[in-house]
C-alpha cells in the first residue's frame, strides 16, 4: 500500500478559508490602522499571528498526513504533535458528497467527502483538494463495494471517470426553465433585492428632499404617480430577473439519476455538488410542502440517512426542492422501488378531535396570567389584554383543528405513513426493517376516550422519532403487531 500525502494546493484552501472566517475583522482593522485603541493592536496582533500560526500548520500537515488506500479500506494518518491512525472501511461508508467550488474549477480540482453512520470528528472522511481523476479512483473503491458483482476495469481512469462496469444511469428528473422560473417565485429570492431597492428608493427621496440645489425638480418626479408606477416596475422587473438568476446558478443543471444500487444528485452552475447514496442506506423519506408550495403544487423531497448529509447550504439530500407534485409520487418509487407512497391514507376520527381540543391550554393559561399581572394596554384599549387573551386562545384552537385537519396515517404492508402540519405540511414514510424501537403510550384522556400515541425511532444523523397522537387503540395495537414481524425481515450477524 502506497501512502500519499494530500495535494499543495490544500495550503492555498486553508488559507483562503481563514480569510473567509476572519476577513470582516481584517477589514475593520484596516479601516481603524491609524487608531490609537489598545484594543485594535491587541486584536490586530491576534489575527497575525493566526495567519502566521495557519500557514505553518497548513505545511506541516501537507508533510506529515497521509492516506492510503486498498481493497477493503481508507488508511489515515494525521497529527503533528499527536500521532493518528485510523482505517475506516469501505463498508461503513453510507453516502458519498462531491464539491467543486468555483475556486476548485479554476485550478481543475476538486473535493470529496465520504461520510460514516457514526459521530464525532472522526464521522468523516474529508479530501479537500485533490484532482479529479483521484476523486474518481477513491469515489470507485467506495462504490465497487456496493457493487460486488462488477470487475475493475484498469488502473487507469476512463474518459467519463469510471472504472467499473456499472449498470448504466436512468436520468430521472432534471429542471425545465418553467420549473426554475416557478422556483424564483417559491423560494422568494426576488423579494430581497426588492426590499433593498424600497430603502434605496426612500433614501434617494430623503436625500433629493434636502437637497437645495435640486430646487424641488427631484421632488416633482417622486411626487409624480405615473413616474413612481413606472419606477417601481422597473424595480420588480429587475427584481424578479436577479431572483431568477440566482435560482438558476443555484440550482442549475440541476439533476436526479440512479443506477441499480445508488441514488445521485448533481446541481450548480457556478458551485458544483454532486451526492451519492446506496438505495438500501435510505432509512426513510420526507415529502415537506411549505404553505406557498401547496399554493404552486410543488414539494420538497429528502432522504433521510444514517451519515451527514452536509450542510443546509448544500441541501444535498434533497431530491430538488421544488418538484412537481404530480411527479414527487412517481419519482420516489422509481429511485425506491421498496417505497410507495400511499396516497389513500387513513383520518383521524372525530373523538381524536375531542381528545385534542379537550388538552389542556398551558402556554394560553401562563400568558393570560401574565396578562392579566401586568395589564398592558394594547393598542389604546383599556382592555386589550383580555382581547390579545381571546385572540391567542382563538389561534391555539384553530392550530389543533387545522393539524387535526391535515394528520393522515396509513399502515400497508411493511411500510408505515404520516402526514402532519400546519401551514407546512410533512409527509413521512419509513419501512419496518429500518425502524429500530417502538412505543405506544396512553394518557389518562386517551384512556378514557379509546385513544393512543405511537412513536417510533429511525437510526438517522440526528435520530428521527416520529409520533402520531389519538388514534385509535386497535389501530395502535395493530402497529404494535405490524411492527413485531421485523423478526422475520432483519437478519442479525
Amino acid at each position: 500500500m502506497d501512502m500519499k500525502h494530500y495535494h499543495p494546493l490544500t495550503v492555498l484552501f486553508d488559507i483562503i478559508g481563514f480569510f473567509k472566517n476572519f476577513g470582516i475583522l481584517a477589514v475593520i482593522l484596516f479601516l481603524n490602522k491609524g487608531s490609537d485603541s489598545t484594543f485594535f493592536h491587541i486584536m490586530g496582533w491576534v489575527l497575525l499571528v493566526s495567519f502566521v500560526y495557519t500557514v505553518v500548520a497548513s505545511i506541516w500537515k501537507l508533510f506529515t498526513n497521509r492516506y492510503g488506500t486498498d481493497d477493503r479500506a481508507f488508511h489515515l494518518k494525521s497529527g503533528i504533535f499527536e500521532k493518528t491512525e485510523r482505517t475506516v472501511n469501505y463498508e461503513k461508508i453510507q453516502n458519498v458528497q462531491r464539491y467543486t467550488s468555483f475556486l476548485h474549477k479554476l485550478l481543475r480540482m476538486t473535493s470529496i467527502t465520504f461520510e460514516t453512520g457514526t459521530s464525532g470528528v472522526n464521522a468523516n472522511v474529508p479530501f479537500p483538494v485533490l484532482t479529479r481523476s483521484e476523486a474518481d479512483r477513491l469515489e470507485s473503491l467506495v462504490k465497487r463495494t456496493s457493487h460486488p458483482d462488477s470487475q475493475i476495469m484498469n488502473d487507469e481512469p476512463q474518459p467519463d471517470g469510471g472504472r467499473w462496469n456499472e449498470t448504466e444511469r436512468v436520468i430521472h428528473f432534471t429542471p425545465t426553465h418553467q420549473d426554475l422560473v416557478k422556483a424564483s417565485f417559491t423560494s422568494l429570492s426576488f423579494l430581497f433585492f426588492l426590499a433593498i431597492a424600497s430603502s434605496l428608493l426612500a433614501k434617494i427621496g430623503a436625500l433629493f428632499h434636502l437637497e437645495e440645489a435640486a430646487e424641488g425638480w427631484f421632488e416633482s418626479i417622486l411626487s409624480s404617480g405615473w413616474m413612481i408606477a413606472g419606477f417601481l416596475a422597473i424595480v420588480i422587473m429587475l427584481s424578479i430577473s436577479v431572483g431568477i438568476l440566482i435560482t438558476f446558478v443555484k440550482y442549475g443543471k440541476y439533476e436526479i439519476a440512479s443506477d441499480d444500487k445508488r441514488i445521485y444528485i448533481s446541481k450548480g452552475v457556478l458551485d458544483e455538488t454532486a451526492f451519492s447514496i446506496a438505495k438500501d442506506r435510505v432509512q426513510a423519506v420526507e415529502i415537506t410542502q411549505s404553505f406557498m408550495k401547496r399554493l404552486l403544487g410543488l414539494a420538497e423531497v429528502k432522504l433521510i440517512s444514517i451519515g451527514d448529509l452536509g450542510d443546509n447550504d448544500n441541501e444535498v439530500s434533497t431530491l430538488y426542492p421544488f418538484l412537481p407534485m404530480q411527479r414527487t409520487y412517481s419519482i420516489i418509487s422509481e429511485l425506491l422501488p421498496d417505497y410507495e407512497v400511499c396516497q389513500q391514507m387513513k383520518k383521524l376520527p372525530r373523538k381524536s378531535l375531542a381528545a385534542r381540543l379537550l388538552k389542556p391550554y398551558w402556554f394560553w393559561l401562563i400568558a393570560t396570567i401574565l396578562l392579566v399581572y401586568f395589564k398592558p394596554a394594547l393598542l389604546d384599549f383599556t382592555y386589550g389584554w383580555a382581547i390579545a387573551s381571546a385572540v391567542l386562545l382563538a389561534f391555539i384552537v384553530a392550530r389543533r383543528l387545522i393539524v387535526y385537519h391535515n394528520t393522515r396515517y396509513a399502515l400497508t404492508g411493511s411500510q408505515i405513513q404520516l402526514s402532519q402540519g400546519m401551514f407546512e405540511k410533512t409527509t413521512f414514510i419509513t419501512r419496518r426493517d429500518k425502524i429500530a424501537e417502538v412505543s405506544v403510550k396512553r394518557s389518562k384522556l386517551q384512556q378514557w376516550m379509546g385513544l393512543a400515541t405511537i412513536g417510533f425511532i429511525n437510526r438517522a444523523k440526528p435520530v428521527r422519532y416520529e409520533s402520531l397522537s389519538d388514534i385509535p387503540i386497535q389501530d395502535a395495537e395493530r402497529f404494535y403487531q405490524w411492527y413485531a414481524k421485523r423478526v422475520t425481515e432483519v437478519l442479525l450477524k
